[in-house]
């Protein structure tokens, strides 16, 4: 690097004499030595095994750390064999999983299936059977609502008052119609009551004949081909 300066400097001032420029070289006053990593003590036996494994894995032999030792012991192989089988089952087992699955979807879809056919095929007998019963509802009302008019017609609450006769007031009309809806519902009972007797009485007597009618156990059947005399 100082020749080239000298030289640059003469070509610079060519009349002075030629001036030689001792130019010292950068020097280096420290060097050091290169880093190394020092075992330290190793423990023989760590209770903590991911830090003797770390150890081991960075270290090797010089870690002082027996392989036999980082190996795992049954309970923990079982341990991460059973959580591979949850975490990662294997191939066959898990077709086996999606083919069940894709069986019970079919068969609910099938399922499905046949119950919106027999909605779909029931439908037109319930449509009857909720218009029947609408029309039964609505001929009973009507029938309600007739037998009250002609209470209140019995009461002489249905229409104008008669001449002569005193106004009742709304306590004594709503008493009346009780007391008449009282003696009809007891009438009804007893007109289903006797029917219900002259039923049980009338199979009585068709019992009775027919037992009648049969011969008794132990005697010879008639002959169907009787002579006649």
């Amino acid at each position: 690097m100082a020749a080239p300066l000298g030289r640059a400097l003469a070509a610079a001032a060519p009349g002075r004499a030629r001036v030689s420029l001792a130019i010292a070289a950068p020097t280096r006053p420290y060097r050091a030595a290169p880093l190394r990593r020092g075992t330290g003590p190793a423990p023989a036996d760590p209770a903590d095994l991911r830090a003797a494994a770390r150890r081991f894995g960075r270290l090797g032999e010089a870690s002082a750390v027996p392989a036999w030792r980082l190996w795992p012991d049954p309970e923990r192989l079982r341990a991460a064999e059973a959580e591979e089988r949850e975490w990662d089952p294997p191939l066959r087992e898990v077709e086996a999983a999606l083919d069940r699955r894709e069986r019970e979807e079919a068969r609910r879809r099938e399922e499905r299936q046949q119950l919106v056919a027999r909605s779909l095929a029931a439908m037109p007998a319930r449509v009857s059977a909720w218009r029947q019963q609408r029309a039964q509802a609505r001929e009973q009302a009507r029938q309600e609502a007739a037998r009250r008019q002609r209470l209140l017609a019995e009461a002489g609450l249905g229409g104008p008052a008669r001449p002569g006769t005193p106004p009742r007031s709304s306590s004594q009309a709503q008493a009346l119609l009780q007391d008449l809806e009282r003696r009809q519902r007891r009438e009804e009972k007893r007109r289903r009551r006797q029917e219900r007797e002259e039923a049980a009485r009338s199979a009585m007597a068709a019992a009775e004949a027919a037992a009648a009618s049969r011969p008794p156990p132990g005697a010879p059947p008639e002959s169907t081909g009787a002579v006649s005399s």
